[in-house]
């Protein structure tokens, strides 16, 4: 079975700048926090903001205790705004979009204009903007609603921003038909329309779509209306479970969209749902990173490259490399269950996996402590000691945001028992592993923010204020230094030139991670393999010539 998912799909630019209002205040710990109604039209994200203890305010007069109170995306009528102001801390997380339509709803009025605003009666965007129409706006959700209209005469006609782009150039070109001096403002978000769209086109290519969404959510029912109208057999869905496995296995191809309320993290959840009964391959990725194998191969081969360059391999060697090994599957593991609640809030296939295999996980701590000990005492005893320093240094800083140091400082503590080989050439190379190992944190960084979960506060993307720019002008920053400085070691040696494709493929990593690849967190993170191997493979390559 192919499976195809939507480029454009999920979390709106509105609705994930209301989730990242309620990430900073959580963040900045600024309790008791309120969403003022439903925050956004998924139940699945408002379950994680009840366990987070976001408490929702259904209604303006509520004698809660004073606090942060964040407006939902769909926005709220001003006259309910100013009355939560008195009590509480506002932050408001209506949509730009929205907040357009209210103010040409706004301007209108002042104007002496009547507002017919098309989209759904009963839907809280719709409300909000009729609270700025002073009793002259009227909703129009279907041609039997134009029959209700009073005489029109100086009028505009605005849109939910989420409505339907052909049914709202049917029934405005009809309301004009009818009452001339009328003026038509298309206010339908471009997000919504570009997803529409890709619903069309995903329909000529696959015989069945999934649309993963609140069932109450209006415009996730309107991807399912429309992929209906184009003839092919519609799943709509909240989550993976409610997937009729069986009946779907025996469709050639499926297509695979969200509504603009639904994380990426449950679009994750999908297609690992439809992956992991079908691909082989994308079950041994899994195993892979869930397990540890991928981060600690990472480091492994970018210390063994590191060695490649400046000391022959050699038994020894060998054995050091396997101590190393051993460490970061006992560190990386020791993490991963003690990050499971947190897990639970951004990369929730992962929380499910190590529940499920705790019991592995615990097998791999015992025998990776064991060849850890080993190894290390093979080597030198004080290696031992080292990662027993190391381990402990990594628990302290576990929870604060100096936590990403560790890689680096791993890293450094092993180069310093090669002290006697320090030259120019060792250091600059030394500089090149510290890039990439720093490069490869921010990158995962940028996937994990893509899952639009609720990342834990001592991610650096915290400390960028949960801006995917800053953490991307960071990785392009890196990128650069990286170029800079091959440039000595090509001056030393013109074959260094090569090292020059490491950062030509961390700058594809860049652009790949940048285009945000909807439900393919699994891949994206075996992508980093790249870095390590390449770095490695060069290695091999300059220690011949």
């Amino acid at each position: 079975m192919k499976i195809r998912i939507a480029k454009k799909a999920g979390f709106c630019m509105g609705v994930r700048r209301a989730v990242n209002l309620v990430l900073e205040a959580l963040n900045k710990k600024k309790y008791p926090i309120y969403t003022y109604g439903p925050l956004i039209h998924n139940p699945q994200t408002l379950e994680l903001l009840n366990k987070l203890g976001v408490k929702i305010i259904k209604d303006f007069k509520n004698d809660s205790p004073s606090g942060v109170c964040i407006i939902r995306a769909h926005g709220i009528p001003p006259q309910e705004k100013e009355e939560l102001s008195k009590k509480h801390e506002i932050l408001d997380g209506t949509c730009p979009r929205v907040l357009k339509v209210q103010a040409l709803a706004k301007k209108a009025i002042s104007e002496g204009k009547e507002v017919v605003i098309i989209g759904d009666k009963e839907h809280a965007e719709i409300k909000g903007i009729l609270g700025y129409c002073q009793n002259k706006g009227y909703v129009v959700s279907s041609f039997e609603d134009l029959k209700n209209l009073p005489e029109l005469k100086n009028y505009v006609i605005l849109s939910q921003t989420t409505q339907d782009e052909k049914l709202f150039q049917e029934i405005s070109q009809a309301i004009l038909k009818k009452y001339l001096k009328g003026e038509i403002i298309n206010t339908i978000c471009k997000a919504t329309e570009v997803r529409q769209n890709e619903v069309r086109n995903l329909s000529k290519m696959v015989s069945s779509i999934i649309v993963i969404g609140g069932k109450f959510s209006a415009n996730t029912n309107r991807l399912a209306e429309i992929a209906k109208k184009e003839g092919k057999k519609v799943y709509l869905i909240e989550k993976p479970e409610e997937i009729p496995l069986e009946e779907i296995k025996k469709e050639k191809s499926v297509a695979i969209t969200a509504g603009a309320s639904t994380p990426n993290w449950l679009i994750n959840e999908v297609v690992d749902f439809l992956k992991s009964h079908t691909s082989k391959f994308y079950l041994f990725l899994k195993h892979f990173s869930f397990l540890s194998f991928l981060h600690s191969f990472n480091l492994v081969l970018l210390f063994w490259g590191f060695l490649n360059f400046t000391y022959p391999l050699n038994q020894k060697n060998f054995f050091l490399l396997l101590s190393l090994f051993s460490f970061l599957m006992l560190k990386y593991n020791l993490e991963n269950l003690q990050n499971l609640r947190s897990f639970e809030f951004y990369y929730s296939i992962k929380a499910i996996f190590i529940k499920k295999h705790e019991k592995l996980i615990k097998f791999l701590l015992l025998f990776f402590s064991l060849s850890c000990a080993i190894s290390s005492i093979l080597y030198h005893p004080k290696v031992l000691a080292l990662f027993i320093v190391l381990l402990i240094l990594n628990q302290a800083l576990f929870r604060s945001l100096f936590h990403f140091i560790m890689e680096p400082l791993i890293f450094t503590a092993l180069i310093l028992f090669f002290y006697p080989l320090f030259n120019l050439s060792f250091f600059l190379i030394f500089l090149q592993t510290l890039f990439i190992l720093i490069f490869l944190h921010l990158y995962f960084e940028s996937v994990y923010s893509q899952t639009d979960g609720f990342l834990p506060s001592n991610f650096l993307f915290a400390l960028l204020g949960y801006k995917e720019e800053r953490l991307y002008k960071l990785m392009l920053f890196l990128i650069f230094l990286g170029v800079i400085f091959t440039l000595p070691l090509i001056f030393i040696n013109k074959f260094f030139i090569i090292l020059l494709l490491l950062w030509l493929f961390a700058y594809k990593l860049y652009v790949f991670s940048k285009n945000r690849p909807l439900g393919q967190i699994v891949y994206l993170e075996n992508l980093s393999f790249i870095l390590p191997f390449t770095f490695s493979l060069l290695s091999i390559i300059l220690s011949y010539v």
